[in-house]
């Protein structure tokens, strides 16, 4: 079948872009182009719908069993990383973030071993890897040294709130212990 050029200008003029002016029209990309030169048609912008984060990290993670939650979207190098509402992330620092309700301090890496494991526990900034603890493991070595919520605060990069609820951990475990 062929399509008339009136036929794919108007196409053009509509605002399609040349996929879908090639599923209606089977009009060759070469045709396609040509007009819209000829015509002086802008090529329309890629518009992908919004997600919102939660969207797009149930889009495109798996859990795998003891924990693991895999990532199977898109990647920058090794990094996964996914856009929402027009921002880029890290779904890393994302789960981090979610996981120990504070800032990572440095790169954010997987600890289990497991390939493309981005579970939030199964993370550690570089202050859990360089004192070999996990985030909370790090603030009850602070708190239990001693150190003022204030300084873990400044240290860490976490909330007092946080440092109020590993105190909270820390006392339940030593009354059980009694």
């Amino acid at each position: 079948m062929n399509t008339p050029d009136n036929v794919v200008v108007e196409l053009l003029r509509a605002g399609l872009g040349t996929r879908a002016i090639r599923e209606q029209t089977r009009a060759d990309y070469s045709r396609i182009a040509r007009l819209r030169r000829q015509h002086r048609l802008p090529v329309p912008k890629q518009q992908q719908p919004t997600q919102t984060i939660d969207e797009a990290l149930a889009r495109y993670t798996e859990h795998h069993g003891d924990g693991h939650l895999r990532w199977t979207g898109p990647t920058r190098g090794r990094t996964p990383v996914f856009e929402s509402e027009g921002t880029r992330y890290n779904a890393r620092v994302v789960l981090f973030r979610r996981h120990w309700r504070r800032e990572p301090t440095g790169y954010v890496r997987t600890t289990c071993g497991i390939g493309g494991c981005i579970a939030g526990a199964h993370l550690a900034d570089d202050i859990a890897r360089t004192t070999g603890l996990t985030a909370a493991a790090a603030v009850a070595r602070l708190v239990d040294g001693g150190t003022s919520d204030w300084e873990i605060v400044r240290r860490l990069g976490t909330s007092t709130s946080h440092i109020g609820r590993v105190r909270r951990t820390l006392t339940n475990h030593t009354e059980k212990a009694r």
